[in-house]
């Protein structure tokens, strides 16, 4: 065999190599699916579950765990989608008042506001929703007015204050406060100075919550409402003020008497 059949046998070779790879990347992928969808995942009943699209975006029908988990409650710990609660879900999703984090937007067709969503199964739940508009945050309120704006009405102004919730309508078992009993509180009060242990260079007077008298106190006790001492100090002047004026008649009247 001469060099030159040599290298004809093997050119023939090689063409027939690769129409055997052709052939089988054709019946690997149909021509019909290039350029279509690249990965598509099918159930048993042949609904789609999972899908890469040509773009290279990821699909899922209802939801996408990582952490080792195959379905709600597999594993400690979750991160998906709910598509039915607002977006992205982390859980812990115990067996009993599971504890999850929704973040997304709210429920509904126009998706107005973002929406942090706290969850504590047959508990309780919070939100914490972030409005576009002007970027207020509101605290268990969907339409903050303010900067930040809690579901009890109370908010902190553009200006920066603290606006304690005060409105009748957030009230009952409304009584005038006693004078003698402003006073007795008053008296009980034991102005302090301090630091607080997080902030040692920064000196502040105030009072300890544990030992400021039963009208003023918090249930735990841990904290203290400056609108409350303010309460008392104001039925204080109040009664005060009064006792000033009644003595400045006398005193006129005395003086009316001597001339």
């Amino acid at each position: 065999m001469n060099r030159a059949t040599a290298i004809i046998k093997w050119i023939k070779l090689i063409c027939a190599i690769r129409a055997i790879i052709f052939v089988g990347i054709c019946i690997i992928i149909p021509a019909s699916a290039i350029g279509a969808d690249k990965l598509l995942v099918k159930n048993s009943g042949g609904t789609t579950t999972f899908k890469v699209e040509d773009n290279g975006s990821v699909t899922s029908v209802s939801s996408l765990f990582i952490n080792g988990a195959s379905s709600w409650g597999s594993a400690p710990f979750v991160l998906g989608q709910n598509l039915s609660n607002r977006g992205l879900v982390i859980t812990n999703k115990a067996p009993n008042n599971q504890k999850n984090i929704y973040m997304g937007w709210n429920v509904g067709s126009t998706h107005e506001y973002a929406e942090i969503f706290a969850l504590h199964e047959g508990v309780a739940f919070k939100n914490l929703v972030l409005n576009p508009n002007g970027g207020f945050v509101g605290i268990g309120n969907t339409s903050p007015s303010f900067p930040l704006q809690m579901g009890s009405g109370a908010y902190v102004s553009a200006g920066g204050v603290w606006t304690n919730a005060s409105s009748r309508e957030y009230k009952k078992d409304i009584e005038v406060l006693a004078a003698n009993e402003a006073m007795d509180a008053v008296k009980a009060l034991r102005p302090v100075k301090f630091r607080y242990k997080g902030n040692a260079e920064e000196g502040h007077v105030g009072f300890i919550a544990e030992e400021v008298p039963e009208i003023v106190a918090t249930r735990d006790r841990k904290g203290m409402s400056p609108m409350d001492v303010v309460a008392l100090l104001t039925r204080v002047v109040q009664d005060q003020q009064k006792t000033i004026e009644e003595l400045s008649e006398q005193v006129a009247r005395l003086e009316a008497l001597e001339h």
